[in-house]
């Protein structure tokens, strides 16, 4: 499917016109289900259009993806497919404009801007030559709270002060690569590592720190005992309360395991050095501690009509019974 495809599809504004293609399309032979094109013939398995009791769906492969109800109404239905040519297809037959952004279909009707979420149902009607949203939805979105934020920072204040001056000694410019630009970097050598870790297969058992619900590593989806236990286990180094004898070595400990973790996912280490971008080894320790703290620090709020979420923090806030179903 593609433009050329889609432009022997026609212009669709009304029941009436949709019940003439519908009944003036002759079904291809020999299908177990009825199958009437919608434009040209070849294009059946891609475009076609059905009686469903008295609507008319425009269907997309097998998806209903435009229904034209007798009483005028017009139902868009993307079952999850943000697709580009989901929204060629809508775009096309009406006559207005549809694109994807973030996971989320969103149409521009008369110069705004409304959104369409998976099982969602966005409802029309054409008044003269203009159609009029029924039913616009409301997009949520989570934001930080600042306040709760810095409690978070304050109760962890004292490993904050400890990975700056970590970050601010052991940073040096380094060419990572001849074509890039010098920057900041962390170095760590391998036998740092070996000196400060039992094994390096330990310190694996962090990797699962800022991953939670439906995130994945190596193609396999992290799970609840992963994500706690590694976080937990994260949280103990750099606990304010642990006793004075242990504390410098466990803040060594959790300064490396940040530098790990953003040299490699996996944090697989085997390279004679691990490297990492000085400037993003703070903001990492913000996303560890957010991400266990979310339900505190992340308040939801209203986004104006037609905007999208970013996306940012909405894998932070899946309930693990609804991640593993």
């Amino acid at each position: 499917m593609g433009h050329a495809t889609i432009r022997r599809v026609p212009h669709v504004h009304t029941y009436e016109q949709a019940l003439s293609i519908h009944n003036n399309s002759k079904p291809i032979r020999g299908r177990a289900v009825e199958v009437r094109p919608l434009g040209d013939r070849r294009d059946g398995d891609t475009y076609w259009i059905r009686k469903n009791e008295d609507a008319i769906e425009l269907v997309l492969y097998k998806t209903p993806v435009i229904t034209f109800m007798p009483d005028g109404e017009v139902v868009l239905f993307i079952d999850g497919y943000n697709s580009v040519s989901t929204h060629q297809f809508i775009g096309h037959v009406l006559g207005v404009g549809v694109y994807g952004a973030r996971r989320t279909t969103v149409v521009t009707i008369n110069g705004n801007k409304f959104t369409i979420s998976d099982k969602d149902k966005l409802r029309l009607r054409r008044e003269g030559e203009n159609w009029h949203v029924l039913n616009p939805t409301t997009q949520w979105g989570w934001k930080l709270n600042r306040k709760a934020v810095t409690n978070v920072r304050t109760r962890y204040g004292e490993f904050y002060k400890y990975l700056k001056g970590f970050v601010n000694l052991r940073a040096e410019e380094k060419q990572q690569h001849r074509w890039q630009p010098v920057k900041n970097y962390v170095t760590i050598p391998l036998d740092e590592f070996k000196s400060v870790f039992s094994s390096l297969l330990s310190i694996r058992g962090y990797a699962y720190m800022d991953k939670r619900g439906k995130q994945r590593m190596q193609w396999n989806p992290v799970t609840a005992l992963q994500y706690q236990e590694s976080s937990k286990a994260f949280l103990r180094l750099i606990d304010p309360d642990q006793p004075e004898e242990g504390k410098h070595t466990n803040f060594y400990k959790a300064a490396l395991i940040l530098v790990a973790k953003l040299d490699s996912e996996t944090m697989d280490i085997r390279a004679d050095e691990t490297y990492a971008q000085a400037k993003h080894i703070v903001p990492l320790l913000d996303d560890v501690l957010f991400m266990f703290y979310a339900h505190d620090v992340l308040v939801r709020y209203e986004l104006p009509m037609g905007k999208v979420s970013s996306g940012i923090y909405e894998h932070w806030m899946i309930d693990w019974e609804e991640a593993q179903a």
